[in-house]
């Protein structure tokens, strides 16, 4: 039987709130399709490639992209008038594949089928939608704060990021629906069993498909299950987790000759698998990011949504929290690592937050914590904030469809007031100048006593508690 504080996620009225945010969402989301990507193309960088391979799969069956190439049959969705580059060198046998996971190219077939590019943006709108509800839900489940969840849920969905990636062609909001779709499986009971197993291994399977970089994330809510499931559901995760790990290392092996795609990549031809990883992970240069992926000048994502910088204080309370904060919390401290120091680029061929997008919508959980913390005037500040990031998403579709910027080029040169006022708040980490520093020291001094602002009064009542549970212990021991 679902825990108590679990059972309300049935209701009526819960999925009612998440219907009307689904279809909010969507509808807002539409204006993101037909955003150029460049001056020369509506997609770049590496959508091509995965339209490419549905285009195969739907044409030849299979992941061979010679025929599209020498068809030129790109052409129907990549409209550069240059011919598409080629991302990948022929294997030994003479194929030539895409140097991604197939699970984005597999998922975007129906939308593929029915409209080519503009049915697939459609089809991933609806996804990036059912995202967000998606959260919504689990931040009701494991917050208890139902209207607060909603209001947060739909702040974060109509973030900048968010807005941009629901209609990109990329694997990261996909990931992040099979990601919440694991949690909610993991969540369903207070001690998982066979079906809730079954449901998260389907979710986990999905998430590693969709690419190799999510396994360390699989992992962690594997982990969390295993430790709250019964003996079926443990059982049943490493029997049909199992089963699910060896055809996907099957399969990667079988096509691409390694454990991941990237081998075919034109970057790492030929590189073993341990030398990809290696050539990927850096720490040296690379630490400034766990801060910059929030604050930088033009990649940050506090940046182009205010909202999420209170996200910050809000991850202290999930340390605090019982076992599925703590996950959660894990899940996106992951997540920033890997963005950190796997990730070659934060500053890609892309638009600002592409690395984080996976986790995204999980901050709507401690934003919720926080936000029910906060006394009427820090409720108002968090909701200023909200329309300020609303603003800037408007600003920026607006500047996307007049054509005065586009998306992976230099959006943060578009001339949006409110975007542009703050400018100057932000630090740059292009160049490391005097303001980079000084800027730095004081966003990194401001995240210190936000966490302290919220930890501290935790710190206190505990203590406070502790004392007064231990004083008749030591009165009964005197007398």
């Amino acid at each position: 039987m679902a825990a108590p504080v679990l059972r309300f996620g049935r209701g009526r009225k819960l999925l009612l709130a998440a219907v009307a945010l689904f279809l909010l969402l969507a509808a807002a989301y539409a204006f993101s399709v037909g955003i150029r990507a460049t001056r020369g193309a509506a997609i770049t960088g590496d959508e091509p490639f995965y339209l490419l391979t549905t285009q195969s799969l739907l044409a030849d069956g299979d992941l061979d992209l010679r025929n599209q190439y020498a068809a030129k049959s790109y052409q129907s969705f990549f409209d550069h008038p240059n011919d598409l580059w080629q991302q990948s060198v022929p294997t030994p046998d003479g194929r030539l594949l895409s140097p991604h996971n197939p699970g984005l190219s597999a998922l975007a077939l129906p939308g593929f089928a029915m409209g080519g590019l503009r049915g697939v943006q459609i089809q991933l709108m609806l996804l990036a939608a059912a995202t967000m509800s998606l959260a919504f839900v689990l931040a009701d489940r494991l917050t208890g704060q139902r209207a607060i969840s909603w209001a947060v849920a739909l702040g974060i969905g109509l973030t900048a990021t968010a807005f941009i990636y629901a209609t990109e062609i990329y694997p990261e909001f996909p990931a992040a629906l099979a990601l919440a779709a694991a949690l909610l499986a993991a969540t369903r009971q207070r001690q998982p069993g066979l079906t809730d197993a079954l449901l998260l291994v389907a979710g986990l399977s999905l998430l590693c498909w969709l690419g190799t970089k999510y396994v360390p994330l699989a992992m962690l809510v594997s982990g969390y299950f295993l430790l709250k499931a019964n003996r079926n559901g443990r059982i049943a995760l490493a029997v049909a987790g199992g089963v699910s790990a060896a055809g996907f290392a099957w399969f990667h092996l079988q096509v691409f000759g390694s454990l991941t795609p990237y081998g075919v990549n034109v970057v790492y031809a030929r590189w073993t698998t341990v030398e990809i990883l290696g050539g990927h992970i850096e720490f040296g240069e690379r630490f400034y990011r766990l801060w910059g992926l929030f604050i930088d000048r033009r990649f940050g994502i506090g940046r182009w949504a205010p909202l999420l910088l209170p996200v910050i204080p809000g991850l202290a309370l999930l340390a605090r929290g019982n076992m599925e904060g703590r996950l959660t919390l894990g899940l996106i401290l992951a997540q920033l690592l890997i963005a950190t120091f796997a990730a070659i680029t934060m500053m890609g061929w892309w638009f600002a937050g592409r690395t984080m997008l996976t986790v995204l919508p999980l901050f709507v959980i401690p934003l919720t914590l926080l936000v029910a913390r906060l006394a009427a005037w820090g409720k108002a500040g968090i909701a200023l904030l909200g329309v300020w990031t609303v603003a800037i998403t408007a600003g920026l579709a607006q500047a996307g469809h007049a054509g005065e910027i586009t998306i992976a080029v230099a959006p943060f040169d578009m001339a949006f007031p409110p975007f542009q006022a703050a400018a100057r708040l932000f630090p740059l980490y292009t160049w490391w100048t005097a303001e980079t520093w000084r800027l730095t020291v004081l966003w990194l001094a401001v995240a210190a006593a936000s966490v302290s602002a919220v930890v501290w009064p935790q710190v206190v009542a505990a203590a406070k508690g502790m004392r007064r549970q231990s004083l008749p212990k030591r009165f009964t021991a005197q007398t």
